[in-house]
């Protein structure tokens, strides 16, 4: 038998734990099509937990009196403010600029004050309209939701590049709360369309 040397290097094959770099970066990582997949299951309920983890990285480490859950609710009101944060970042890293933020931020903006200005003045609306034209007023959202995402997309690229993570290899896969949210949201759109084609029979 041979006697085992101490100093030998371990026969077995170490890998590498995965690190906690998304739990350090400044905003929130996550791939593109985890972002798309889970803003339209749920409808685009997503965007308020997006922008929630955004602030909330943002607001680790720092002395600035940020507020995640406020920013995400009234997003409408912080988005820009986000995305000046990105640009900055970028620039403070030496990293290349992802231009258009400022512009998908406006974007963003106008849409989303769309969608609610319309939703409050639906029912004065509504009665005005003809009868083949209701149909908009009630999928407006829908309507408006592939813009929305764009939008998101277009800042979480930029997002991933300031946290040195440009393809979220940090945050890609789904977990069992993605999917079960994911369930849900098909779940209440599938109710929601079969309710109103009920309706409209």
């Amino acid at each position: 038998m041979t006697a085992h040397d101490p100093y030998t290097p371990p026969a077995a094959v170490v890998q590498d734990l995965p690190s906690d770099a998304s739990r350090q970066a400044p905003f929130y990582v996550v791939s593109m099509p985890k972002l798309v997949v889970l803003f339209v299951c749920t409808l685009g309920l997503y965007q308020v937990f997006w922008f929630y983890m955004h602030w909330r990285r943002w607001k680790a480490g720092r002395n600035e009196t940020i507020w995640p859950v406020a920013r995400a609710i009234f997003a409408l009101f912080y988005t820009h403010a986000l995305a000046r944060r990105i640009r900055a970042t970028l620039a403070a890293r030496g990293l290349p600029a992802h231009r258009g933020t400022a512009a998908l931020a406006t974007l963003y903006v106008a849409v989303t004050a769309l969608d609610w200005g319309s939703g409050l003045a639906w029912p004065w609306i509504s009665p005005r309209i003809p009868a083949g034209w209701i149909w908009i007023g009630e999928w407006g959202s829908l309507l408006l939701m592939p813009v929305v995402g764009a939008c998101l997309v277009g800042l979480q690229r930029a997002a991933n590049a300031a946290c040195g993570d440009p393809h979220a290899h940090t945050n890609r896969r789904f977990t069992l709360a993605n999917l079960a949210w994911s369930v849900l949201g098909v779940s209440a759109t599938a109710w929601v369309v079969y309710m109103a084609e009920g309706v409209a029979v």
